[in-house]
């Protein structure tokens, strides 16, 4: 009967491609890995690599070594220059002359085209915005004055944007026509920020409590306790909610007067 013989398991390293024992490589550990998977590296190749990684870094200005020149003449080029200036034997070399830079009034003459020094290129003239076929950038004017509703130029729709405020703060623009906020300019309900463009001065609880705080809570009408607000040209006849059109009233006198205009009402 012959005996088999079984052999210990072993494994081929990744680095120098030996069959070597298991002992020599390390577990893999994971939950996907098993008892005989190991590592690709052997016991020899793990210790030449940490040796290599503890060693210093070459520092990177260190320049490398230059090959030796070679001994003996070098040889000439087909070109005009021969390299590093060594001509061959028995021939004189012409000097190796470099063109002259031009200075300043021959580049300034190249570029308008005119007799320039030969081979050197020039910087182009600028051309001017009428040959480019761009416009130039708008300069702006001084700044409108915020009272003057005459500085406000509607644009090609004919409207001027109008700005303003919430009672909670939140910002809110509109498009409004240039007659309206002309009108909302000269009684002092908004200010002209651009030409284009009016910011609303007061939100709508803040108007009321302007228009209160400055009449005192009187009555226009009567002279009473007042707690609204009416307006002396009524919005049904065109009246605006502004600063100049607005007063005090009390509760009766508002209803009473209705779409009245002020002459009509006080002559009753």
């Amino acid at each position: 009967m012959t005996e088999t013989t079984t052999l210990p398991p072993s494994k081929k390293c990744a680095y120098c491609h030996q069959l070597k024992p298991l002992s020599e490589f390390r577990r893999r550990t994971g939950k996907r890995a098993k008892g005989v998977s190991r590592r690709g590296a052997c016991r020899e190749c793990r210790k030449l690599r940490e040796a290599e990684a503890s060693l210093p870094p070459v520092r990177a200005s260190v320049a490398p070594a230059l090959p030796e020149r070679p001994a003996g003449p070098l040889k000439r080029d087909k070109g005009p220059a021969s390299i590093s200036g060594a001509a061959a034997p028995g021939k004189a070399q012409p000097p190796i002359t470099q063109p002259r830079p031009a200075s300043r009034p021959e580049r300034a003459r190249d570029a308008r085209g005119n007799a320039g020094a030969a081979g050197l290129k020039g910087k182009a003239r600028p051309r001017h915005a009428a040959e480019t076929g761009r416009s130039l950038p708008q300069q702006r004017g001084p700044r409108p004055d915020p009272q003057d509703a005459s500085a406000l130029i509607p644009s090609a729709k004919g409207m001027i944007l109008m700005r303003g405020h919430s009672d909670k703060g939140r910002r809110w623009h509109q498009e409004i026509d240039l007659e309206l906020a002309m009108t909302l300019v000269k009684e002092h309900a908004a200010v002209v920020v651009n030409r284009r463009t009016i910011r609303r001065i007061y939100s709508n609880k803040d108007f009321r409590a302007y228009i209160l705080t400055r009449d005192r809570y009187t009555c226009y009408f009567c002279g009473q306790y007042g707690d609204t607000i009416d307006h002396l040209l009524p919005r049904a006849k065109g009246g605006h909610t502004t600063p100049d059109n607005c007063v005090c009233a009390c509760n009766l006198c508002n209803q009473t007067k209705a779409d009245q205009s002020v002459e009509q009402f006080m002559s009753r």
